[in-house]
């Protein structure tokens, strides 16, 4: 399955889905992965980023499929729905899972070290030769902790 990210991506996703028929519709069991590329949010290096969903929705007919007659609306407008054509498209439940299990501010690697914020360099590749940042005595009593604290 392909799933459109927008701004003209697309991503694959493969896995496992079960269909389970209910009294009112079909309850929908995936078990997803895929990768998105994306940016890392400290140094905006490239990479691709692992996801795993587990899905499990309940898609509502919206006719009934022996008579035809047009199935009542359930109370929540936001559920999925099967169409009158009886086809249930899982594309829009996939993005939507797909969407809020990429992370906010994603990292290539947990101790990225991110661009230096004077010169842009990127600190995971080299070191800059920058002149450190202009001491603010705000923070002279924390750093005294840290300092103490490093010395132990």
């Amino acid at each position: 399955m392909l799933i459109d990210e927008g701004a003209g991506r697309r991503e694959r996703v493969l896995g496992r889905t079960t269909f389970l028929r209910t009294e009112r519709g079909v309850l929908v069991t995936a078990h997803l992965r895929g990768t998105q590329r994306e940016r890392c949010s400290r140094c905006l290096g490239e990479m691709e980023l692992p996801l795993r969903l587990e899905i499990e929705e309940e898609f509502f007919a919206s006719v009934d499929a022996k008579t035809g007659a047009r199935q009542a609306a359930p109370e929540d407008p936001e559920v999925f729905r099967i169409d009158a054509k009886h086809t249930l498209d899982l594309g829009d439940a996939v993005r939507q899972h797909w969407t809020t299990a990429v992370p906010m501010q994603p990292l290539c690697r947990p101790d990225c070290r991110g661009l230096c914020p004077r010169c842009g360099r990127d600190l995971n590749q080299d070191t800059c030769s920058c002149p450190p940042e202009d001491d603010d005595e705000r923070w002279s009593a924390l750093r005294q902790i840290v300092s103490k604290q490093e010395g132990s």
